[in-house]
């Protein structure tokens, strides 16, 4: 990865055999085996390290593959991946990869708890089913707030509290946004350390982004936590790449060098808006901004794969690269290609992101999958590679990847759920699409198509993802063809329905200025402001290539500094 770097500075059924596939409409696991696919759990525990972009769809990284696969083209090229690319080459490319929901804050909660978010109240839009929560209204918005009140409920178990009971020393970088109060956050729901930004980096007051209060999603300037110390407010964007590796990396050595096991969420706030990077990679791919944030990742990837790689722990670590959600269509409407739609949307766009595996000697190199599977297996997965057993009081939807990873099955998940809204007390309108082999339903749909209206479909619109994977050409209703697919994909649908339960609805808890993260009330002319040097970064005004990517800037680097002219 040191080569690749340099040249990027520009519940309760047994665990799913690959022998014979448990029904997806069976969502329990319960306990381990001693042997995974051939995986042999030894004294010697694994590292799980998980790369996990916000907001980057199918299309944004650049990874060579074979003709069948679709997506990973770099917007066309334009946008360059090596470190990302060179994970995949070591490792498992997945095609079918999905996210549990397609906004942040519930695929979230799914990822750490291997189950879907409307089984833990996350994820429901408050102008709908809260009209009258607490604080300044967050409308349409399914996501916690920077001031929210509620959170990742307590009884959830998440990846690290279980792995922690097992020897694990944890880490979580970056994005969080499972609530902002302490008993929340990352330090108190299994994580030993945490540096990151615990919620959107455009949920606060920057130079990147707005630099005045909007509530309630930009209250106060932008924090840095350390733990649950703000350690920097406003935070500067353009090292934030640098901080998440420099501790990533000290991380992976001290755990390695003391033979700790470790679980590293690394939880990126690039590639959501304001598109930030340092001035260095500025004006580094024709995509622009957006463009320019994901390099930066991919450079970021490749800083980490070094440390991992010269720390000794490469060989014993299980890497995963994914994303929370699409690409959002107004930041980037190339991002998801050829899937349909993006962010916010129930299209293929909205929940199919990237999916890489690597782990040197156990998953064969330069390898493709087109098995069904998602965010909600790593769960799973980790506790069963660790030893650890899952929770036996309720229902896991994730699956054990091992046969997949380790044993090239071509089969995981029989079926798939996207919910537009994670309301469990009107679950099944909300349940807007199932996926079941190459075949995917809608019951209603965001946006029009060449041959249907936005909102219910009655009968309900099916498509062929393999060959259709944009989603334009309905399956003739009523046909052998659509009879014969929709019969299991309604079994699947009315079987999960029957696993939701009533949870209490945490985005209708609202929002309360008393969870504000504010560093110094006090500070003028900007409130909350630590680090008033923020306000207008040297290094950004500084460089030519940021200010000609990004001419906003311009008017703000004069704002702070009256008298200033860009260099010419």
């Amino acid at each position: 990865f040191r080569r690749a770097c340099l040249s990027s500075r520009r519940g309760g059924s047994h665990r799913q055999s690959h022998l014979h596939p448990m029904p997806s409409s069976s969502p329990l696991i319960l306990g381990f085996l001693p042997l995974v696919s051939g995986i042999s759990i030894s004294d010697r525990k694994p590292n799980f390290l998980v790369l996990f972009v916000d907001d980057m769809g199918l299309n944004q990284v650049n990874v060579p593959h074979s003709p069948d696969i679709y997506g990973y083209e770099g917007d066309a090229n334009k946008i360059s991946t090596p470190n990302v690319a060179r994970l995949a080459s070591e490792g498992l490319l997945f095609q079918n990869f999905y996210a549990s929901f397609h906004v942040c804050s519930p695929s979230r909660a799914s990822i750490l708890t291997g189950r879907y978010s409307i089984r833990s109240g996350i994820g429901i839009p408050n102008d709908r089913y809260a009209p009258d929560a607490p604080g300044p209204s967050s409308g349409g918005n399914m996501v916690f707030t920077a001031e929210s009140v509620g959170g990742l409920p307590l009884n959830e178990t998440t990846t690290a509290e279980a792995l922690k009971a097992e020897g694990y020393a944890t880490l979580a970088i970056g994005k969080w946004h499972l609530g902002a109060r302490q008993m929340y956050l990352p330090t108190s729901r299994g994580f030993d350390e945490y540096l990151g930004i615990p919620f959107s980096q455009d949920m606060g007051e920057s130079f990147w982004g707005p630099e005045t209060p909007h509530l309630p999603f930009q209250p106060t300037a932008l924090p840095l936590l350390n733990g649950t110390t703000i350690v920097e407010q406003p935070v500067a964007l353009n090292t934030l790449a640098e901080k998440y590796v420099d501790k990533v990396s000290s991380f992976i050595k001290r755990m390695t060098s003391s033979d700790t096991p470790f679980f590293a969420y690394v939880a990126f706030n690039h590639i959501h808006e304001p598109n930030s990077c340092s001035a260095q990679r500025c004006n580094s791919s024709i995509r622009g901004p957006v463009g320019d944030a994901v390099q930066e990742l991919d450079w970021a990837v490749g800083q980490i794969m070094s440390a991992l790689e010269s720390s000794g722990a490469d060989n014993n670590t299980l890497t995963i690269f994914t994303s929370d959600n699409g690409a959002p269509l107004g930041n980037d409407n190339h991002g998801n290609l050829p899937l349909r739609g993006g962010k916010s949307q129930c299209w293929e766009g909205g929940f199919r992101v990237p999916g890489i595996a690597r782990w040197p000697g156990k998953i064969a190199p330069n390898t493709q999958s087109r098995a069904i599977a998602g965010t909600i297996d790593l769960h799973p997965t980790f506790l069963s590679l660790a030893g650890a057993s899952l929770p036996a009081d309720r229902v896991i939807d994730g699956q054990d990847l091992s046969p997949v990873l380790f044993d090239k099955a071509a089969h995981h998940h029989d079926c798939y759920f996207f919910y537009n809204a994670a309301a469990a007390a009107n679950a099944e309108k909300e349940l807007w699409a199932v996926r079941c082999g190459a075949y995917k339903a809608y019951w209603s749909t965001n946006t029009p198509g060449p041959s249907w209206a936005a909102g219910p479909q009655d009968p309900p619109l099916m498509f062929h993802l393999d060959k259709d994977p944009s989603e334009s050409h309905p399956i003739a209703a009523h046909g052998s063809e659509y009879e014969r697919a929709m019969a299991p994909i309604s079994a699947a649908r009315a079987a999960h329905l029957q696993t939701i339960e009533l949870v209490p609805n945490q985005n209708a808890r609202g929002s309360s200025s008393a969870f504000a993260l504010c560093a110094d009330p006090t500070s003028t002319p900007h409130n909350c402001t630590l680090n008033p040097e923020n306000w207008r970064p040297a290094e950004v005004c500084a460089s030519k290539s940021c200010l000609e990517a990004n001419p906003q800037f311009v008017g703000k680097c004069k704002q702070h500094a009256p008298g200033w002219q860009p260099e010419h």
